[in-house]
């Protein structure tokens, strides 16, 4: 291979990558909502949910650093994927019924 195609793979696999990201964003906000919502005082009844090892949105920020590419992937936002979990467990502690 040389170097023109490894570019070229480069950037297929950067454009993969990012789409992964936001794929996984997605998948994350989903459990992490669900997992939120079950916790809601109006919704639990005594059941302990098991969730993330992070404990706050600065250890979640420190992990999303870690998914970061320069090129592909170089704004991971912290608010992007908590406040969109965020929103998703209002909208279904907003729709539960006992």
């Amino acid at each position: 291979m040389n170097r023109q195609q490894l570019r070229a793979e480069r950037e297929v696999a950067g454009a993969a990558y990012a789409k992964a990201v936001e794929t996984f964003r997605e998948a994350w906000a989903r459990l992490a909502a669900i997992d939120r919502t079950l916790q809601n005082q109006n919704v639990a009844q005594g059941e302990a949910i098991r969730s993330w090892h992070f404990a706050s949105r600065k250890l979640l920020e420190d992990g999303l650093r870690a998914l970061q590419h320069s090129d592909f992937a170089p704004r991971i936002i912290v608010n992007d994927w908590h406040d969109r979990a965020v929103e998703l467990s209002d909208k279904q502690i907003g729709a539960f019924k006992p």
